[in-house]
């Protein structure tokens, strides 16, 4: 369970931080505390397990890359783990998730990619194949890009007005 200063401290975590030299003492300012406090509870969300990292969100589409393709895998359940370890291992592969088949769609290894150009795609697609093989796959390209934020833990939902 996690004090209410640790979710505070989430909630300003998932925020953006303030491009100052010392953003974690602006953030701590905004909550009301000292910047070894903050940075307390962070170490402290870390050693529960709770906070994996702190990092940076990049829009792949605002520095060139123009492909971006969910490729969706029919994986052996005996090969699943290995199959999704050694594409998760691919620089390229920044998701990677086993999922249950459904019968609308019958995969059940799902990455998501991402290439500047079509001939980078279909080198990576390549280097993907080859490490999966034998296997069926389908490649489900972005069209458009609707919404795109991370996850955000513990906000209030503004509940709507009454008319």
């Amino acid at each position: 369970m996690l004090s209410e200063q640790e979710i505070n401290i989430v909630r300003a975590l998932q925020k953006d931080l303030p491009l100052v030299p010392e953003p974690y003492k602006v953030l701590a300012e905004e909550l009301g505390i000292t910047e070894e406090m903050l940075l307390k509870g962070i170490q402290s969300l870390m050693e529960k397990g709770c906070l994996k990292r702190i990092s940076i969100a990049l829009r792949h589409n605002n520095v060139g890359y123009t492909i971006n393709s969910m490729v969706v895998w029919d994986v052996a359940e005996e090969r699943v783990v290995q199959v999704g370890e050694q594409l998760a291992a691919h620089p390229r592969v920044t998701h990677c998730y086993d999922r249950n088949k459904v019968a609308e769609l019958d995969y059940n290894l799902y990455t998501m990619v991402h290439a500047h150009s079509e001939e980078e795609y279909q080198t990576l697609m390549a280097e993907l194949i080859a490490i999966a093989q034998p296997i069926k796959y389908q490649e489900l390209r972005t069209t458009a890009e609707l919404k795109k934020i991370g996850m955000k833990y513990f906000m209030e939902e503004e509940l709507p007005a009454n008319e």
